[in-house]
């Protein structure tokens, strides 16, 4: 029987920034969400 030398996989080393999540709401300033105006939240929605 042969020695065969055994290859391990190493994990790819990935760095991933620090994203935080954060509120787009807060970031722009809006302390009140009027949740019945169609028009305002409209400007939140994407495409899909």
């Amino acid at each position: 029987m042969a020695k065969t030398d055994i290859k391990y996989l190493s994990p790819v080393d990935v760095e991933l920034k620090n994203q935080n999540k954060y509120c787009r709401f807060q970031k722009m300033g809006i302390k009140y969400i009027d949740y019945k105006d169609p028009e305002f939240l409209m400007r939140f929605l994407n495409e899909q």
